[in-house]
């Protein structure tokens, strides 16, 4: 394996290699977990009380650090489950992951949680692995590479389709201003719901929740390489490796329905605090 340099989807053919291949061995890991059981508790320093870290999280992480860095050496790192010691800013390359998006439906066993492995390149989300091990389904891209692997929902309106949703935005009411009877599928890991909308399933995820890098790294590299438009609730572009690295929001889908969630956006009033 090479030690990075590499920025267009052509050249990235052994990050993505590597980052499909950590993403089943974690997989694996994650499924051995879900049928022994895996401890669990809060994440230190959360004020809210509502952050769950499992054993597993934090043994994928390490998997997926090794194997990456042990790569690619010379990238930098952003995981949820380390420390962040602003070393990766100086880092023209990223690896950014999220070891277990959805831990809330891992440990409730419903089959909707993923390995999310997102590669930025000079702040923009360049590759994307997500993979679903309660499902075997593995969604692999990177922008810029080979074409065809990814279509999006034909819908031309929010009303010819669905919007995915996060489950406990469907449970507890939280969602975005959006027209009576919308169709919903809620999804618990939203890396997995921004990978069945980067393949078809769906037409829009218009979330107005702060999200996290390691949240949305993978998935926005899929959904780049489908052509979907995907920005922060007031319409900026996505950008990796950020000081901060939080997001306002998120909104994607194709042109028009993306314009669409926007128009409702700008019209609710409604602002992120």
């Amino acid at each position: 394996m090479s030690a990075g340099g590499g920025g267009s989807g052509c050249e990235l053919a052994e990050e993505l290699a590597a980052a499909e291949a950590a993403a089943r061995e974690a997989g694996a890991l994650l499924l051995r977990y879900a049928e022994n059981g895996a401890r669990y508790g809060w994440k230190a320093g959360d004020r809210w009380g509502a952050e769950l870290v499992s054993e597993a999280d934090l043994e994928v992480d390490a998997l997926l650090r090794r194997v990456l860095l042990g790569a690619f050496p010379r990238d930098g790192w952003l995981s949820e489950e380390q420390p962040d010691d602003g070393a990766r800013l100086g880092h023209e390359r990223v690896w950014i992951v999220d070891p277990l998006d959805g831990t809330r439906e891992f440990l409730q066993g419903v089959p909707e949680y993923s390995v999310s492995i997102g590669l930025a390149v000079d702040g923009a989300a360049a590759l994307g692995v997500v993979f679903n091990p309660a499902r075997d389904e593995l969604y692999a891209g990177s922008v810029g590479g080979e074409g065809g692997r990814f279509e999006l929902d034909a819908a031309l309106a929010l009303g010819d389709g669905y919007m995915l949703a996060g489950r406990g935005e469907w449970r507890f009411g939280d969602l975005p201003p959006v027209p009576e009877g919308t169709r919903l599928l809620p999804v618990g890991s939203i890396a997995y719901r921004m990978a069945l909308l980067a393949s078809g399933t769906g037409c829009l995820i218009f979330t107005v929740g702060r999200r996290h890098e390691w949240d949305l790294a993978g998935g926005a590299a899929l959904l780049a390489s489908a052509g979907a438009v995907v920005t922060d609730v007031d319409g900026g572009a996505l950008r990796f490796n950020q000081e901060e690295p939080v997001v306002r929001g998120l909104i994607a889908g194709r042109a028009m329905v993306h314009a669409e969630a926007r128009g409702m956006w700008r019209r609710s009033g409604w602002r992120l605090v």
